[in-house]
């Protein structure tokens, strides 16, 4: 469909097509049997046909004249035994003709409907995303302040307050953080759909980065008596990254690793370098694993697997997605190798040295 493509971009009018096809059928009788013309009669038509404010009457009448044309070059300058077959054969070429010239008709017309919808539902979507990011915004407020008040009750009126009521300020304390985590994601998404998340790139030693995300983990996976061991070099490795962002991609995977790790087992965070111009960052675990079939759709928004965590940890299904744009932005790859009860290795790569725009 390339020459569609071609004609596409070199719309012409009613008249230049009715010129293109007499010119056409002229030189077809001067040549006669030596030189066929007969292709290039669909040329106009199918140009007309994909040209704005085109009619069907047009595409019809000129289909009309280019087989008229046709016949006449063919009768005037072959022999034939009957005048059935050049009629006849007039007449396939008009079917062929009107055929071809309506379907590219109506797949303009299609397209033109298709490109007015898509412009009508990408500024929905911009209007859903600017709502999304000013309802999560507000609502992050109070939240926080629901959590931080909860934690005072806590830690401040511990031995004041009956163990009733502690248990019960230890929900709302979680409830909330969970809620928190689950706006800030929604925060996340509205600005990768507005295209407005924005990388704040550094130059940065990646080695105390990575240490500090463990060790940050680490105090989260010691409710589940689960070890976050690092291998990474200990020399300095220099990398140029998003320090806020990357923090989300590393919590969102050893997070996940503890959700559906065991408990007593080993999380294991490994740092390489494949080659000289690649990181190389894998989290490790023994946990319970992901089918093959599932796999495929893991990075996609609220996408849930058949696996549970292990202790009834809740899932919001949007980490793994967040993080597939943070590290594509970055110019990186992510992705997964698991099987069932065998544990899954999430890993993403991205180049040392910021790619140039």
């Amino acid at each position: 469909m390339d020459w569609i493509t071609s004609l596409k971009s070199r719309y012409i009018n009613f008249p230049f097509a009715l010129f293109i096809i007499l010119l056409i059928g002229f030189i077809d009788y001067l040549t006669g049997e030596e030189f066929a013309f007969s292709f290039f009669y669909l040329l106009p038509i199918a140009a007309l046909s994909i040209s704005p404010k085109t009619s069907v009457s047009a595409i019809v009448f000129c289909s009309v004249l280019a087989s008229i044309e046709w016949f006449i070059s063919e009768y005037l300058t072959r022999e034939y035994t009957m005048l059935f077959f050049p009629i006849w054969n007039a007449g396939v070429r008009l079917i062929f003709f009107v055929s071809i010239g309506l379907l590219l008709y109506y797949l303009k017309a299609n397209e033109k409907q298709l490109t007015s919808l898509n412009t009508h539902l990408k500024a929905i979507n911009n209007e859903k995303n600017k709502f999304i990011g000013i309802a999560a915004h507000d609502i992050k407020g109070p939240l926080g302040i629901i959590y931080s008040f909860s934690d005072i009750l806590i830690e401040g009126y511990k031995e004041e307050l009956n163990t009733e009521v502690i248990e019960i300020v230890e929900i709302i304390k979680k409830t909330s953080n969970d809620s928190i985590t689950v706006v800030r994601n929604l925060l996340d998404v509205s600005k990768i759909e507005a295209g407005k998340l924005v990388l704040n790139y550094k130059n940065q030693d990646y080695i105390p980065f990575i240490n500090n995300q463990v060790h940050i983990n680490q105090i989260l996976a010691k409710n589940k008596d689960i070890e976050i061991k690092l291998e990474a070099p200990t020399d300095p490795l220099m990398v140029d990254f998003d320090e806020h962002y990357f923090s989300e991609v590393i919590g969102n995977l050893l997070s996940n690793a503890i959700k559906y790790s065991n408990r007593n087992t080993v999380i294991t965070v490994k740092v390489t370098l494949p080659n000289t111009n690649e990181l190389l960052t894998e989290v490790v675990d023994n946990g319970i694993g992901i089918s093959e079939a599932e796999q495929q759709n893991l990075f996609k928004y609220f996408q849930k697997t058949s696996s549970r965590p292990t202790e009834g940890e809740e899932s919001t299904g949007l980490g793994l997605a967040i993080s597939k744009q943070i590290i594509n932005l970055h110019q990186g790859h992510i992705g997964v190798k698991s099987s069932r009860n065998q544990g899954s290795t999430f890993f993403f790569s991205i180049p040392l040295k910021r790619p140039s725009s």
